[in-house]
């Protein structure tokens, strides 16, 4: 009884933190953060086609195949469909509940991991206050990659009790959640199985073990099949080795950003990282290898993804560091000398009690510090405008582009020219096409879906037109010609956003192969003086 009012206390503090974190960036704008564009697009395409999967999808008009792991699509078109709430709400609502979950279930899986409510109620407040844990994830985006963490989480959890606990009702549970991951996202699925396999392997490969994983695959890869089935007759493996193909760039980099503060997204000092660092440490020296294990498989197996799953080891490892070395080294050297000979000339029934009560003193003052530093350095004190991805496409924007929408040819072919300076983290060009249904010729949003190459070659093109000191004749010429990109209009933003020095600036008012044909608060829109591209405006 006490154990578990301990664990709902534990719980409730998570949760409470987690939302004192994450609610304001959700309140702070009425439209997405960041990114999601291309997963608006798909949702509405399922809920208009009643649920039925398309072939393709017309984001960007790039004849995109209809690839993508849908679970986050279908969960938002069919409550749309049942309740009528519009998708873009949908859109923001859905990942924060599905990351406040993800919260929950990160604690009860370090509630497995370690023995005590106070550790891993330790490990959940530290993962909650990670940017990490939840700034892609609460994000437009995170219709999609939110729901892969949590089922990743899950998957896990179950695959623990069922492996360790010698729990076998367990294998269906863990089947289906790494279904649902695979299903939710590509590389949190393609994690979720790798994470399982690194448990399997820790705990041994004898006969029991091995049945048990092989039950879950099967579990996993019935809920699977037939989405993919569909997928692989429509496309076969292109789209997936596409995909696949396009990791080698974050790959390079990846170990790099394990190895720096980049790991935990920590501002200032980076104290989680550096637990995280002594408890590996302190894991290899006792030959548990479940932990680093998973932090290496999040790095190798998934380098574009990594830095978000990675905050569930890196603070249970900070946990264990700091709850089996630091604390206890503290509460050691609290002690007072005269009471510890003491407690050891009276024998070992005096020593527990003034050990454990530094300990705990020594614990609890070492947490409040520790997570409240994070909490306000790392979070609160951060500012929208000093954090690139939590922008969200502006009113001024919006309205620029539903001008756009409104009055020019449905075959248009925009550059766009924001001030991000990293694709990513350009809501402009990521929600353009999902709000104009025209195309944005250097998105790579999408693309790597594409064959081989092609995202490549719009994510060069996408570099190049931030590289040019200004959006001007020669600059369009270049992109053209170097790039193969055709274009009837210049779309430039007039807000700037983090990363840049300023909004873009534009030089074709006098070019005389430019007209302005809109100039509002939000973006300037050109149109190239070409019969078949300027329409009526």
């Amino acid at each position: 009884m006490r154990d578990r009012s301990a664990t709902a206390i534990w719980l409730l503090a998570v949760l409470a933190l987690a939302l004192a974190v994450r609610l304001p960036r959700i309140l702070a704008t009425d439209f997405p953060i960041n990114d999601g564009g291309i997963f608006f697009v798909m949702a509405g395409e399922l809920s208009d086609a009643h649920l039925a999967l398309p072939a393709e999808t017309t984001y960007n008009n790039a004849h995109i195949p209809f690839a993508y792991p849908p679970l986050g699509l279908y969960l938002a078109a069919a409550l749309h469909l049942a309740t009528g709430c519009p998708i873009l709400t949908l859109e923001r609502i859905l990942p924060l509940l599905a990351n406040l979950l993800t919260a929950v279930a990160f604690f009860f899986l370090a509630r497995r991991l370690f023995p005590s409510a106070s550790t891993a109620g330790l490990a959940a407040l530290l993962f909650v206050t990670l940017p990490r844990s939840y700034e892609w994830l609460i994000a437009g985006g995170g219709l999609t990659r939110s729901f892969g963490f949590l089922f990743l989480c899950l998957a896990v959890f179950f695959g623990h009790r069922t492996l360790v606990g010698r729990h076998r009702g367990s294998v269906v549970p863990a089947g289906m959640c790494l279904a649902f991951a695979i299903l939710s996202h590509p590389e949190m699925g393609l994690l979720a199985a790798a994470w399982l396999l690194v448990l399997t392997a820790v705990v041994g490969l004898n006969r029991w073990t091995m049945a048990r994983a092989v039950e879950t695959a099967a579990v996993g890869a019935l809920l699977v099949a037939p989405w993919l089935a569909t997928v692989l007759a429509r496309h076969g493996l292109s789209p997936f080795l596409g995909a696949a193909g396009n990791s080698g760039f974050w790959l390079r980099g990846s170990l790099a950003r394990l190895l720096s503060r980049q790991a935990t997204g920590e501002i200032g000092l980076p104290i989680v990282a550096c637990l995280a660092l002594l408890g590996t440490v302190v894991s290899v020296a006792r030959r548990e290898f479940l932990l680093p294990g998973w932090l290496l498989a999040a790095f190798v197996l998934t380098p574009r993804a990594a830095l978000t799953p990675a905050t569930a080891p890196l603070a249970l490892l900070a946990a264990l560091a700091l709850a089996g070395v630091v604390a206890p080294g503290l509460a050691s050297a609290l002690a007072h000398p005269r009471a510890a000979a003491h407690a050891e000339h009276r024998g070992s029934p005096g020593r527990p009690a003034v050990g454990e009560g530094l300990r705990n003193l020594a614990y609890g003052a070492v947490i409040m510090v520790l997570v409240g530093y994070t909490l306000v350095v790392s979070n609160l004190a951060r500012t929208d405008e000093g954090w690139g991805t939590m922008h969200s496409v502006p009113r001024p924007e919006r309205e620029a582009m539903a001008w756009v929408a409104a009055h020019t040819p449905a075959t248009s072919r925009f550059v766009v020219a924001s001030s991000a300076t990293w694709w990513p983290a350009d809501p402009v060009d990521e929600w353009f096409p999902a709000l104009t249904s025209r195309a944005s010729v250097v998105a790579p949003n999408g693309a790597e879906w594409l064959q081989r190459g092609e995202f490549k070659r719009l994510e060069d093109a996408y570099t190049s037109l931030k590289r040019c000191s200004a959006v001007d004749g020669p600059c369009l010429d270049a992109l053209s010609t170097k790039f193969g990109v055709g274009f009837s209009h210049v779309y430039v933003s007039k807000l700037a956003v983090e990363g840049a020095s300023g909004r873009p600036r534009a030089s074709l008012g006098d070019s005389p192969g430019f007209v302005v044909v809109y100039d509002g608060p939000g973006a300037t829109v050109y149109a190239r003086r070409q019969r078949e591209f300027l329409g009526s405006p």
